[in-house]
Order: C-alpha cells, then sequence, then structure tokens
C-alpha cells in the first residue's frame, strides 16, 4: 500500500480543498498548471498592449520565449516527458534570467514557479507544494499584493480554489448538446 500523498493531494491540502483520490492524476495536475500559465500569458499579453506607456517598455522577448516553450510542455501528460521539458525550461530561465538577475523578470519567474510544479510535482515520492506555491506566487501579481493581513490567506487560498475548480471543469469531457425536443 502506497500512503505516500500526490501533487494534488498536497496542493488539495494547501488551499483548503477538499481532496478526493479520483483528482490525484497527472492531467489534473496539468490542467492546474495550464490554468496558472493563462493567468500569465494574459498578463504578458496586456502588458504588451500597454508596453509604450510603460517605463520598461513591455515584456522581454525571453518571458514570450519561456512562456511559448511552457505552453508546449503543457501539451502532453507524460510524465517522464513533463519532466524532462520541465528541466530543459528551468537551464533556458537560467540563462535568460539568472536568479541574481536585475531588474527581476516577474512574469519568466512566474512562469519558473509553473514549471516548478510540474517538475517537482511529478517526482515520487511527491513532497512538493509547488503547484501551491505557483497559485500564490501569481495570485500576488495579479492583484498587486505587497502587504500580507489577517485576510491575505484566506484571499489567497479562495483564488487558488477558483483556479483549482477551472482546472477541475476543463477536464470534463464535453457535454452533448441537448437536442431539441420537435413537437410536430
Amino acid at each position: 500500500m502506497n500512503d505516500s500523498k500526490g501533487p494534488i493531494e498536497i496542493l488539495c491540502k494547501e488551499i483548503g480543498f477538499r481532496f478526493d483520490k479520483r483528482l490525484e492524476t497527472v492531467e489534473m495536475l496539468v490542467a492546474f498548471v495550464s490554468v496558472l500559465v493563462s493567468q500569465v500569458a494574459q498578463m504578458r499579453h496586456i502588458r504588451e498592449q500597454i508596453a509604450g506607456v510603460l517605463v520598461d517598455g513591455g515584456p522581454s522577448a525571453d518571458s514570450g520565449r519561456v512562456l511559448k516553450r511552457v505552453e508546449h510542455m503543457l501539451t502532453t501528460t507524460k510524465p517522464a516527458l513533463l519532466i524532462r521539458r520541465a528541466e530543459s525550461i528551468h537551464r533556458l530561465i537560467h540563462q535568460v534570467a539568472p536568479d541574481d538577475a536585475y531588474p527581476c523578470d516577474h512574469l519568466i519567474d512566474m512562469l519558473s514557479s509553473c514549471v516548478s510544479a510540474i517538475r517537482f510535482g511529478l517526482e515520487k515520492p511527491c513532497h512538493s507544494r509547488h503547484a501551491a506555491e505557483a497559485a500564490s506566487h501569481i495570485w500576488k501579481h495579479v492583484y498587486g499584493i505587497r502587504q500580507f493581513d489577517s485576510f491575505t490567506s484566506g484571499w489567497e487560498k479562495e483564488w487558488a480554489r477558483a483556479q483549482f475548480h477551472d482546472a477541475m471543469i476543463s477536464q470534463l469531457q464535453p457535454l452533448r448538446e441537448l437536442k431539441p425536443s420537435n413537437p410536430a
């Protein structure tokens, strides 16, 4: 009997979401990270649209390159391939945005958190809190959180639960359209 927790169970515990063992799949982890990556992609798109009024001139070309690689990583659910792609993306990130780089490229930094959620979430045994950390990291940038009070943790967890809910919905098989009854 294997009592070790997987990345989804750890995520659920971290964000206060009721865990069901049927959720513990690679597909669910990929879906959750995909939802987070879509948040980063949206932030990047907005920065591109308003680049002319931003002091830094908008998002870096490197953040676009990393985003494309992360999106490609998420096109599979094969654990070994996901881990290899994540390792490769981490190497790229360390080349284009090293830890001591100034200023920090926050888009790349958030994408790195997402890559870590996949890479370390798929390790056996799993001890990874990276999925919850990635959600926390992105939430802070989505809402511009810089100061914390007694409500911050609750808001952060509620946002992460909403993202997890979106990921679960994305895993549902398309519902068949109901055929209208024709009384004639």
